[in-house]
């Protein structure tokens, strides 16, 4: 059997998960990832020589509905998998299933409408503004909020839904499969702390405080900023992995500069996946501050189940699904402040065998229940009913 898995832009990090989803697949089943990509390349940690990818030019409207028979065409699997309920894969995955009578797996790992919502907009004028340029993307992209939102309403067109976290299963039903790792590439017995920052030129005796990702404002960088400002300790490092180009990275890190100074930080790019346990590595603590916002409530951050894997003592604010995933093995914090963030921080560098032990424990929790085995029982018992 062979499976599609149909992505709404390869050049973004939504790839992350259909790739780890074909990984786990491929195991049992033929499998093909296409999509449209809307830059000029596939999203950069996955753009490698040995991935391969069936990818069309992204268009706006109406040049991209030339692109969708093409699309069609090119799914050749026996069922059709689909990530997110964006137009350019959930919407032509229900005309494949239209015309050719092929299961339909919808996943949704984030709550993509979310994104594209200012709820904390101060008066009618700036809602208008919002609103007139949410009905001209309507008109010129494939996923804008409008085309998000008809798709969302059609979700029961789908066989099977799978989701990332709790509040996406209520809002939209369906099997929660969590954003799983391979716990034998992220394996800690691989990698010495040593070695590693001697390779990324960081200095042996500092404590290096690591946040990996893309960075954006709901995810509370500025807090954690601010926290490790206020320890006031010169021999604490903040390492900040993923920052692009893009005005935000560039104001957080002016932002770090100003109030850490620029030999206690260090900042990289983003990273290859292959990277990022080295990165990891070299920690000695991982910082997950989520601020509790429209956007975040329905989205779980990946970067958990690498610093589980990988052992590391974890801190992690109390939203989304992140106080169960790291009940027993890490610790919680309430978003929005920073100075509880910065006395948890003080507390593990205070305690290294607490947190040594609480970073197994979070690498046990992980083998047994976010491992690519783990993902591969929840995968099966789906795609099996369409053998």
């Amino acid at each position: 059997m062979k499976i599609s898995l149909l992505n709404p832009d390869l050049s973004t990090n939504c790839l992350a998960r259909a790739h780890i989803f074909a990984k786990v697949l491929e195991r049992h089943y033929e499998v093909e990832i296409i999509g449209p990509k809307f830059q000029d390349r596939v999203w950069d940690p996955l753009d490698t020589e040995e991935s391969s990818y069936k990818a069309f030019p992204g268009r706006p409207f109406p040049q991209f509905l030339l692109q969708v028979p093409r699309i069609l065409k090119a799914i050749e699997g026996d069922i059709v998998w689909v990530n997110t309920p964006c137009f350019t894969s959930f919407g032509i995955g229900i005309i494949k299933k239209l015309i050719s009578n092929r299961p339909l797996i919808l996943d949704i790992a984030d709550w993509e409408a979310a994104f594209y919502r200012h709820p904390s907009e101060p008066d009618i004028k700036a809602w208008f503004i919002t609103l007139i340029k949410n009905l001209k993307s309507f008109v010129r992209f494939p996923n804008s909020y409008y085309s998000i939102l008809i798709n969302e309403k059609l979700t029961f067109l789908a066989d099977e839904i799978t989701v990332s976290n709790s509040f996406l299963q209520r809002k939209f039903g369906g099997t929660i499969v969590r954003h799983c790792r391979n716990v034998e590439d992220l394996d800690p017995g691989r990698y010495s702390k040593h070695l590693e920052r001697e390779r990324l030129q960081i200095n042996q005796q500092k404590k290096v405080i690591v946040f990996l990702g893309t960075p954006h404002p709901y995810k509370g960088l500025e807090d954690l900023v601010e926290a490790v400002d206020l320890l006031g300790d010169p021999r604490i490092m903040l390492m900040l992995v993923g920052l692009d180009q893009r005005e935000y990275s560039k104001k957080l890190r002016v932002l770090a500069e100003r109030k850490l100074g620029v030999k206690n930080i260090a900042i990289f790019g983003r990273q290859p996946f292959d990277s990022i346990p080295r990165f990891l590595a070299a920690s000695d603590l991982v910082v997950i501050p989520q601020k509790r916002t429209i956007q975040t409530i329905g989205q779980l951050p990946a970067k958990v189940f690498d610093a589980m894997a990988m052992a590391k003592p974890i801190i992690a604010t109390a939203v989304s699904d992140l106080p169960e995933i790291l009940d027993g093995c890490g610790w919680i914090v309430e978003p929005d402040n920073p100075e509880q963030l910065a006395e948890a921080i003080q507390y593990v560098l205070d305690h290294p065998a607490e947190a040594e032990e609480m970073g197994w424990r979070a690498r046990e929790k992980c083998v047994e229940k976010y491992s690519w085995d783990a993902m591969e029982k929840i995968l099966l018992d789906i795609f099996r009913k369409y053998e």
